[in-house]
C-alpha cells in the first residue's frame, strides 16, 4: 500500500513537471506582453538552447541589460559559435554598438547557416529584419534598412502557407516597421503589413499598436485610440498599450485618467521598483518637484543600470521646471544614450535643447537638438511647433540670424494656403537686427511681390541701402523706384515720408551719376510733394531751380562735354521713415 502511494506520488511529481514546464514560445508571448523579467525567466531555464539564449539576449536588450545580454551571448557561443539564433543576436548587439558592417556578417552568416534544402530558414530571416528595424533610426541610420526590408518579405513569402500564425504576425509587424522607416512619412505599406499580420493573428495585439502609432505620427488621436482599445482587446495583459493610452492621458492632462491605468500597468506587469515610477509621475505633475526627484532617485538607487529610460527623462524635466536645468543635464543625457528611437517622442528634443541652452559654449548642441527633432517629426504641425520653440530660444540667446534661419523653415514647410505675411516680416526682422541685411531683404522682398504690403516695398528699400549702398548690385536703385511708385497709391500713414525718402535718393542718382537731368527732376518734383514741411520744400524747391538750369544746356557748350557741376539731396534723414 505504501509502495503504490510512493508510485502515484511520483508519478503526480513527474506529470506536475510536464504541465508547469514552459516552452520558449510561452516565454516569447510573455516578453510580448511586457512582462520582460517573468520571459527571461522562463528562457533561462532552457539555456542550453541557443534559440532560447537568443530570446534571452532580446529580454535583456527590453530590460535595458546591454551587458547581461552580452554575457548570455558570449556564454552561448562559446559552445555552438556557428549556431544561426546566436549569430543573429551576435548582430543586433553589434548594431546597438553601431558596427553596421560587422552586423551585416554576422547576419549574412547566420543565414549562410540556417539555409535548408528549401531555401532560408523564414524565422532567422524573420529574426534578421527584426534587428535591424529595431536599432534602425532616420537619424543614427545604423545598419541597412533595405536589407531588413528584403529579408522580411522573402519570410512573409515562405510562411504564405505556414500554420504557425504567431511567426507569420510576427513577421509582417517587423515588415511594417520596416516598411515605416525605409519611407518615412509614408504609411501606408506599414498599415497593409500591420492590418494583415492581426488577420493572421488577432490576439497579436502588437500589430495594432503599431497601427496606432502610424495614426499618432499623423495626429490622428481617434484613430490612435481605437487602435490602443483593439490591441487591450486582443490581450488584456499587454502592457504596453496600457504604457501608450498612460501617456496619451499624460499628454492630455487627464491626470485621474492616467492613474487608473496605471494601476492596469501595475498589474499585468512584473513586480518591479519601477511600479513605483507612476508616484513619482503624479508627483511631478502635482508640480512637487522635490518629492518627484526623491522618488525617482530611490527607483534609480534600487534598479541601477536597469532602470527603464522615462526616469531619467522625468528626472531631467523635474529639474528643468524646478528651475534649475544645470543639475538636468547628466539625466537628459542617460535618456538619450538609452531610450530606443521607436520610443521617443520628436518633443523630448525640446528637452535636449532646453538643458543644453543652460550650458555655456552648447549652442551647436542646441542647433543640433532641434534639426534631429526636425527629422524625427514627420508632421506639419509638429515641426511648426518644435520651429516656434527654437526661434525662440535663439531670440532669447540674441542670436538673431539663427532665429531668422528657424523662422524662414516654418515658411518653408507651410502649407502654401496657411501661410501669411508674418511668414515673413518676422524672420525678415530677426535677420535685420543680426545685420544680415541680404537674407531680410529676400523675406522683404516675399512681402512686397507676393502680398503688395507697403512693408515689403519700405523695407527692401531701408535693407538694400545698406547692402548696396552705391547701387552696385543694381538693387538699391529698383528699390527705390518700386517704393516711389507704390507710394503714389498707398493709403498709409507713411506713403508720403517713403515717397520723399525714396525721391530725395533717386533724384541725385540721376543727376550726378547718370546725368539725366529729366529724371532728376521727375524725382524733385516728387519730393516736393511730399516733403514734411515749408522748409525742406524750400531746399527742394531751390535744387529744382539748379538742375532746372543744368538740364537748359548753355549757348556754345560742346555735344558731350561733361557737367561738373552736382546737385546735392536736402538735408533730412532718407534711410529713417516707416519702421
Amino acid at each position: 500500500m505504501i509502495n503504490k502511494k510512493l508510485r502515484l506520488l511520483a508519478l503526480t511529481v513527474i506529470l506536475g513537471v510536464a504541465v508547469n514546464a514552459q516552452s520558449i514560445q510561452d516565454g516569447v508571448k510573455e516578453l510580448y506582453s511586457g512582462k520582460v523579467l517573468g520571459a527571461k525567466t522562463i528562457f533561462e531555464k532552457q539555456g542550453d538552447k541557443p534559440e532560447a539564449t537568443y530570446w534571452l539576449v532580446r529580454a535583456n536588450i527590453d530590460n535595458q541589460d546591454k551587458a547581461g545580454a552580452q554575457q548570455a551571448l558570449d556564454k552561448a557561443l562559446a559552445a555552438k559559435p556557428n549556431d544561426a539564433w546566436l549569430l543573429v543576436a551576435k548582430g543586433q548587439l553589434q548594431l546597438m554598438a553601431g558596427k553596421a558592417n560587422e552586423a551585416k556578417q554576422s547576419f549574412d552568416a547566420a543565414l549562410a547557416a540556417s539555409k535548408g534544402r528549401k531555401g532560408n530558414d523564414p524565422e532567422i530571416l524573420n529574426a534578421v529584419g527584426a534587428a535591424i528595424a529595431k536599432e534602425y533610426n532616420n537619424i543614427d541610420k545604423i545598419g541597412d534598412i533595405n536589407y531588413a526590408v528584403q529579408k522580411l518579405e522573402e519570410a512573409k513569402a515562405e510562411t504564405e502557407k505556414t500554420k504557425n500564425n504567431w511567426l507569420r504576425a510576427d513577421i509582417l509587424t517587423n515588415l511594417g516597421d520596416a516598411y515605416r522607416k525605409a519611407k518615412p512619412g509614408d504609411g501606408t505599406a506599414a498599415f497593409s503589413a500591420y492590418s494583415d499580420a492581426v488577420s493572421a493573428e488577432p490576439s497579436f495585439a502588437k500589430a495594432y499598436l503599431r497601427n496606432g502609432m502610424i495614426f499618432k505620427s499623423q495626429r490622428n488621436y481617434d484613430l490612435y485610440l481605437k487602435n490602443i482599445d483593439k490591441a487591450i482587446a486582443a490581450n488584456p495583459a499587454y502592457v504596453p498599450a496600457y504604457d501608450a493610452l498612460y501617456e496619451y492621458k499624460i499628454g492630455t492632462f487627464d491626470f485621474k485618467g492616467a492613474n487608473e491605468v496605471a494601476d492596469k500597468i501595475i498589474a499585468n506587469s512584473d513586480p518591479s521598483p519601477w511600479n513605483d515610477y507612476y508616484k513619482a509621475q503624479t508627483f511631478y505633475l502635482d508640480k512637487k518637484y522635490d518629492q518627484a526627484i526623491a522618488s525617482a532617485t530611490g527607483i534609480e538607487q534600487k534598479m541601477g543600470d536597469l532602470a527603464k529610460p522615462n526616469l531619467y527623462k522625468l528626472l531631467a524635466w523635474s529639474y528643468v521646471d524646478k528651475g534649475d536645468p544645470k543639475s538636468a543635464l547628466p539625466y537628459m543625457e542617460k535618456y538619450f544614450a538609452k531610450v530606443d528611437k521607436d520610443d521617443m517622442d520628436p518633443m523630448d528634443y525640446n528637452l535636449k535643447a532646453t538643458v543644453y541652452a543652460a550650458t555655456p559654449g552648447k549652442e551647436a548642441e542646441v542647433m543640433q537638438a532641434y534639426e534631429d527633432g526636425l527629422k524625427a517629426d514627420t508632421t506639419v504641425s509638429g515641426r511648426i511647433k518644435m520651429l516656434q520653440e527654437a526661434a525662440k530660444f535663439f531670440a532669447d540667446k540674441k542670436q538673431y540670424s539663427l532665429q531668422g534661419d528657424m523662422l524662414n523653415k516654418i515658411a518653408e514647410i507651410k502649407p502654401a494656403a496657411s501661410l501669411t505675411v508674418n511668414d515673413f516680416w518676422l524672420p525678415g526682422n530677426a535677420f535685420l537686427q543680426a545685420k544680415e541685411y541680404e537674407k531680410a531683404w529676400k523675406d522683404f522682398d516675399v512681402m512686397r511681390t507676393k502680398y503688395n504690403h507697403p512693408y515689403g516695398y519700405f523695407m527692401t528699400f531701408r535693407t538694400s541701402s545698406f547692402f548696396d549702398s552705391t547701387n552696385a548690385k543694381n538693387i538699391k536703385i529698383p528699390d527705390a523706384e518700386k517704393l516711389v511708385e507704390f507710394s503714389k497709391t498707398d493709403t498709409s500713414a507713411n506713403a508720403k515720408s517713403n515717397a520723399f525718402g525714396a525721391a530725395a535718393v533717386l533724384f541725385p542718382y540721376f543727376v550726378n551719376e547718370k546725368k539725366d537731368y529729366e529724371a532728376g527732376l521727375k524725382y524733385l518734383n516728387i519730393a516736393l510733394q511730399n516733403a514734411p514741411d515749408d522748409n525742406v520744400k524750400q531746399q527742394v524747391q531751390g535744387l529744382i531751380d539748379q538742375v532746372s538750369k543744368m538740364n537748359a544746356k548753355p549757348t556754345g557748350q560742346a555735344a558731350g562735354a561733361k557737367d561738373t557741376t552736382s546737385a546735392a539731396p536736402p538735408q533730412k534723414d532718407t534711410t529713417g521713415g516707416q519702421k
